[in-house]
């Protein structure tokens, strides 16, 4: 048979040029090796885009130098018209910060709504604190605070120069800011001129003590506060704030005001210091009405030592509108396990209908299996009455693991769903454990007949029931950052995301 005719190739340039302008300019570019009658289509997408973003994989095989000139290229033939976004994400070397100031001034001159700046690669340590890389964080210049287009801003692994001025930003709605050497001063005053913000993400701002959200005029209704370890007095009274995300060391006081509208909270902690170990239950008492609710494993013992230790007056919690639940487990172990049975005695919801069940995903995590008849005598006396779908993630088969899928199976009366999804770095990927689990979890007695269990592998479709916090920050490692694990005597370096000719 011979090579059939290439119809597309014949269309004239208008249709062809509208077809690329349809896809992501990284796959328009790569039309151009195609023949030489597309060389040159793909500089219409360029040039008619209004979204310009230059990633991971633009960086991939160049040179800081050809990075420059490409990103110089590009920009020059978009010539003088006007850009919505403006995206890029690289390693921060010095010798591209007079590039990056050039970049940005250009940008700015057309009107860029959405700016995003994302130098976080680089090496972390292992708490992710600091970078030991020793390169410099990029110094944005104050043209930037003079740009009135803004809607919003990301910047990570930046510095904001000494005199700031955020009364151009009434149009900000979106503020993103990692590792970012924001200070309480800086807030305050983002927050009294940015009128608009309605969402706001701070992660690893080191230097910020006093972290205060309060006023009847604020707009904002996100707000994510991630290992910002320097805080030590947190206030937060926003009337239209619908979602509230901590997560981080707890060694600070709090006092949550007005906080009404919240409808889902993630609540996770990397530890307590002792004299701020009742700061989790009463931030949990705050966010007690809310319909979706995320906390980890320091969360739920803090829970059982609060009634043990303390006789909290506040126990039980009763989480009325909880309709969504997921618990991040640190640990198998026969304390951890207790510590998720008595949540549910404790802090009892009655109208849970999802509830996902992150186990550790680390292969060498060690595993307790011992003192299983006191586990068994410690699950308390409650029924799911409404609880139809669960999802546990990183499931290996341990005898501690079938105990916590046996719970809920002999207590979840009208269940539909349990979505049993193996863990990635374990053997039970083959057939014979996925054989064995099925086997083990068929003799497990169901409350509801109508019960379903789907086994399926870490990156298998089968299981679309997904939370709503998808972002798991005891497993994230900021986003192309590369993080030196230390395990005893060996260190690893762990998603390296830098081509080797950047190094």
């Amino acid at each position: 048979m011979g090579r059939g005719e290439d119809r597309i190739s014949n269309l004239p340039n208008e249709i062809l040029q509208f077809i690329l302008c349809l896809v992501p300019l990284k796959y328009a570019i790569r039309t151009s090796t195609l023949s030489k009658r597309w060389r040159h289509l793909w500089q219409y997408n360029l040039i008619s885009s209004t979204s310009l973003q230059f990633g991971e994989d633009f960086s991939c095989n160049q040179s800081p130098k050809q990075f420059a000139a490409t990103l110089d290229r590009y920009l020059q033939l978009h010539e003088k018209r006007n850009l919505d976004k403006f995206g890029i994400l690289l390693s921060p070397f010095d010798i591209l910060f007079p590039n990056f100031e050039n970049w940005v001034a250009t940008v700015l001159a057309k009107g860029v709504k959405e700016l995003e700046i994302d130098l976080s690669q680089g090496v972390l340590n292992s708490y992710r604190a600091y970078y030991m890389d020793d390169r410099m964080p990029f110094v944005i210049s104050n043209s930037l605070f003079r740009c009135n287009s803004l809607t919003h801003l990301s910047l990570s692994r930046c510095n904001f120069s000494d005199s700031l001025d955020f009364t151009n930003f009434v149009r900000l709605r979106s503020l993103s800011l990692d590792n970012v050497d924001l200070v309480d001063e800086m807030l305050t005053n983002m927050l009294e001129n940015c009128v608009s913000l309605e969402s706001i993400c701070l992660k690893r701002c080191e230097n910020l003590e006093v972290v205060k959200f309060v006023g009847d005029k604020l707009k904002l209704q996100k707000l994510a506060i991630v290992d910002c370890r320097g805080v030590s007095d947190m206030e937060i009274s926003a009337p239209e704030l619908q979602s509230f995300l901590y997560h981080g060391w707890i060694s600070f006081s709090s006092t949550f005001g007005n906080v009404s509208k919240v409808t889902d909270a993630y609540l996770c902690s990397d530890g307590l210091e002792e004299e701020y170990e009742e700061v989790f239950f009463r931030i949990l008492s705050d966010f007690s009405h809310v319909k979706v609710l995320t906390i980890c494993s320091v969360g739920l013992m803090n829970i059982v030592i609060e009634e043990q230790e303390y006789n909290e007056p506040g126990l039980p919690l009763e989480l009325q509108n909880l309709q969504e639940l997921q618990l991040i487990v640190d640990s198998i172990s026969e304390e951890h396990l207790y510590c998720v049975f008595s949540f549910f005695r404790l802090c009892p919801s009655p109208y849970l209908e999802k509830l996902f069940i992150q186990l550790p995903s680390n292969f060498y995590q060690q595993k307790d299996i011992s003192d299983l008849v006191t586990a068994e005598q410690n699950t308390p006396d409650i029924v799911f009455r409404n609880l139809r779908w669960i999802k546990i993630t990183n499931f290996e088969g341990t005898p501690l693991e079938l105990k916590l899928v046996k719970f809920f199976l002999e207590k979840a009366v009208v269940l539909q769903s349990i979505f049993i999804v193996l863990n990635p770095c374990d053997i039970s990927s083959n057939s014979l454990s996925v054989r064995i689990i099925e086997g083990q979890l068929s003799v497990i007695p169901k409350a509801s007949k109508d019960a379903n269990t789907v086994i399926c592998g870490p990156f298998d479709h089968d299981c679309t029931l997904n939370p709503t916090h998808t972002t798991i920050y005891h497993q994230e490692q900021y986003r192309k950052g590369t993080t030196v694990q230390h395990d005893h005597a060996t260190i690893r370096v762990e998603n390296i995301a830098l081509d080797q000719e950047f190094l």
